[in-house]
């Protein structure tokens, strides 16, 4: 009995995260995250006897938040990075809520931003703060036991999040090599956000690609449009963040199996080092058609799911389900139809037994390469509701679908190289024709991979 609690406290220590936000998209999508995490912490409706949520909220919280201000609000752990500190001042002081941020984790010099010019966070900035940055990140990392990884939040458009963020990321891994490095990257809209984007995006990947464990990317593109098509109202930032955030919690909130740390989730989604970009997938999507939401099962829940995995279909199929359920029939589209996945990871949370949620429709090998030998589908459940819901799935998806958006992304940066339009901003901080030329050679071999899987 000694050696199996000693065991537990092994393992419970390996759930500690650190949160890394950078720039102005970044530190608004962990603002969010963090409210929902401590939202989910608070829940009334959680489905499970009071002692089995007594340990939930102790994971959840020794996980994400380091300890509790003299008032009684819970530390994130998390550092903000920012070179404005409108945004960051803006959301340290926010009183409201049961959490809030420890204002010593905040860096920001009020240096007029980064010209949203990747080269200028990477080359200048994020060399010049790693030292301060590095600091404050090495005071998070000794509250703590063993640190079980990294996460990282930005955005790839501008110059702070994308470039500093770049540079940050680079220099921790040679740092902490044995700590598990994963980003969350959200990728600008195909237009109206700026000039430079599309470099800024690529040149972010490539870097995210040789320094994370696993990239998982989110389209502001496709969350507007689902919103768009199920609110039917204007959609602002704040809701796509919103939907983000629930990804991400219903994702890597802790799961009824002691042994998930997030080495060996990522372990099981990146199963080839060539393939590390992902997106996660959850349902419902909202949260506020609780008359809908509660007529669905989970056999339907899992084959949205499954239409999700369709070859790039934006995600339109959801716009009428509000007020549809999805029939089993759903899941009968022609396999030629689907993405081909390297692997894919499916959360469930809610009361029933594990059993009872059928999953043969995403274990289908159609769904999977034909190269694929290890086992390519994991399923995993916590009983604990999550966010008062009596259901929620994520599938953490590593397939070819995303070879479309990053496509259009390299279509729109090369032919703005070959008009040379807007490289003086990048040379003029060092970046040189041949660093762009590396980058899309680079890009381009990661899609090529990526594409081949659809190629039976």
């Amino acid at each position: 009995m000694i050696y199996f609690n000693l065991l537990l406290d092994i393992v419970a220590s390996y759930v500690n995260m650190l949160a890394l936000q950078f720039g102005q998209c970044g530190n608004q999508l962990g603002h969010a995250l963090f409210s929902k995490l401590s939202t989910d912490i608070d829940a009334k409706k959680t489905g499970v006897p009071y002692n089995v949520n007594y340990n939930y909220i102790e994971e959840v919280f020794d996980k994400w938040f380091s300890g509790l201000t003299k008032d009684g609000k819970r530390l994130a752990r998390a550092i903000l990075v920012d070179t404005e500190e409108k945004v960051i001042n803006k959301i340290t002081d926010n009183k409201c809520g049961s959490w809030t941020y420890c204002t010593s984790n905040a860096f920001y010099q009020a240096a007029g931003g980064s010209g949203n010019n990747w080269a200028y966070g990477y080359m200048e900035k994020g060399i010049r703060f790693y030292e301060s940055i590095s600091d404050i990140i090495q005071c998070e990392i000794e509250k703590v036991d063993h640190l079980d990884g990294f996460l990282f939040l930005l955005s790839s458009a501008g110059g702070t999040g994308s470039g500093i963020g770049s540079r940050i990321i680079e220099l921790l891994r040679e740092e902490y090599k044995n700590k598990s490095f994963v980003s969350t990257i959200v990728l600008p809209f195909l237009f109206g956000e700026m000039s430079t984007q599309n470099y800024n995006t690529l040149l972010t990947l490539v870097k995210f690609l040789d320094n994370a464990d696993a990239v998982f990317l989110f389209e502001n593109e496709d969350i507007h449009h689902m919103l768009k098509n199920l609110l039917n109202v204007d959609v602002k930032l704040e809701d796509i963040n919103d939907v983000i955030s629930k990804n991400l919690s219903i994702a890597f909130q802790p799961i009824s199996n002691m042994q998930n740390n997030l080495h060996s989730l990522m372990a099981k989604l990146v199963v080839e080092p060539c393939y590390k970009l992902a997106t996660i997938k959850s349902v419902p999507f909202l949260s506020i058609f609780p008359e809908y939401n509660a007529t669905n099962t989970w056999q339907s829940y899992l084959c949205q799911l499954k239409r999700m995995l369709k070859v790039y279909s934006i995600a339109s199929d959801i716009k009428c389900k509000k007020t549809k359920k999805l029939s089993r029939a759903s899941c009968s589209t022609p396999s030629s139809l689907y993405s081909h996945s390297i692997s894919n990871i499916l959360i469930t949370r809610g009361s029933c037994t594990y059993k009872d949620i059928q999953t043969d429709d995403l274990q289908e090998k159609c769904l999977y390469a034909d190269w694929i030998t290890t086992e390519a589908f994991t399923h995993l459940h916590q009983q604990r509701h999550i966010l008062n819901h009596d259901k929620a799935l994520a599938l953490l998806t590593n397939n070819s679908n995303i070879y479309h958006p990053i496509n259009e992304v390299l279509d729109k940066a090369w032919n703005s190289y070959i008009h040379s339009a807007f490289l003086h901003h990048y040379k003029k901080f060092d970046l040189e024709d041949d660093d762009f030329l590396r980058t899309f050679v680079k890009i381009e071999n990661v899609l090529k991979d990526y594409k081949e899987l659809d190629r039976k």
